[in-house]
């Protein structure tokens, strides 16, 4: 009778446990789905990265039922923020919308503690968007033409949003193609280095369409190329870098959300599949697109291989660029 009793009281306790257990997960679950996810971005407010995660925070957070925070960590082209993600848990409560500058990091930055390409996992390729050559409003240069010509009189400075950024590589592609001596002056953002387009600090800049907007609406900025292959539709009068005499000239900025890759496969095919989401909705459509951006959406699968392709495409391309880091 004893034993049956011990046996008695040894499974109500296992069924107890079980049943405490399972109220905890449960919690826990709950707890989970609901905790904000912060969103990195390693630009400062106004760039075009930070723009476009403004964006899709919004729709986001609803679709997922999370309220979902913007944290601007700027600097290092990306890799402060980066830095920030990795050492935060690989639940899926910290993403990072990266760039360009991202899948060159590891070439230009030897000492970092984590692989910016290995460590990480992709969800998805947002847009992709060509750069904008832009020049003051009272800059004496009213065309690529006399930008050209100043260059040949005199050494000329351009401002980027930072080591390895698409403005920082379309200069110095303009350098090795014309020839001309350009010294490189690295903000902590786009919209810092704009700014010091319009002020006179810089003579010209490769900013992103969305960057340049607001500065030229008001005539702070001209536009005087694009760096796509063909005619953004939403400054079909400017032409491009090829039409301007630079016949291999062609530079494409991109934009993605990553996490870091240890987080569970299904939580990122749950944020995979609320991106999508967002994507397809016609006003966030419009506002990704409005200034001559592409909209891509591929798979988390794609999305990493073309981080894994990028860098390999860029490795030589730093050699022969003479671009240093940190």
């Amino acid at each position: 009778m004893n034993v049956m009793k011990k046996v008695a009281n040894f499974y109500s306790i296992l069924f107890m446990s079980l049943f405490i257990s399972d109220i905890t997960l449960a919690q826990s679950l709950a707890a989970s789905s609901t905790q904000p996810i912060r969103l990195l971005v390693g630009s400062v407010p106004g760039a075009s990265s930070d723009t476009y995660a403004r964006i899709i925070s919004e729709p986001l957070g609803k679709i997922l039922g999370q309220t979902v925070l913007i944290e601007n960590k700027s600097g290092a082209s990306g890799i402060i923020a980066t830095g920030s993600m990795m050492s935060s848990p690989p639940d899926g409560h910290t993403l990072q919308l990266i760039y360009t500058p991202h899948t060159l990091s590891p070439y230009l930055f030897k000492k970092l503690s984590y692989d910016p390409i290995k460590d990480v996992t992709g969800i998805t390729m947002i847009v992709t968007s060509p750069l904008v050559l832009v020049v003051g409003g009272n800059s004496p240069i009213k065309s690529y033409k006399e930008l050209i010509e100043l260059g040949k009189i005199r050494p000329l400075n351009y401002g980027s949003a930072g080591i390895g950024s698409g403005g920082h590589l379309s200069g110095e592609m303009l350098r090795i193609d014309t020839g001309l001596k350009l010294t490189h002056v690295p903000y902590r953002g786009a919209a810092p280095a704009a700014t010091a387009v319009a002020a006179g600090d810089v003579d010209f800049a490769f900013v992103a369409q969305i960057t340049a907007k607001e500065l030229t609406s008001v005539n702070k900025l001209r536009i005087l190329g694009v760096t796509g292959k063909v005619r953004s539709p939403a400054l079909s009068q400017v032409p491009t870098m090829q039409e301007l005499g630079l016949k291999d000239f062609e530079f494409v900025n991109w934009f993605g959300l990553i996490a870091a890759a240890k987080t569970p496969p299904e939580t990122v095919k749950k944020i995979h599949q609320a991106m999508q989401e967002v994507l397809k909705q016609a006003d966030i459509k419009s506002r990704l697109t409005a200034d001559g951006s592409d909209i891509i959406g591929n798979q988390p699968e794609q999305f990493t291989q073309f981080l894994v392709s990028d860098a390999k495409r860029w490795g030589p391309l730093v050699s022969q660029m003479g671009l240093k880091g940190e």
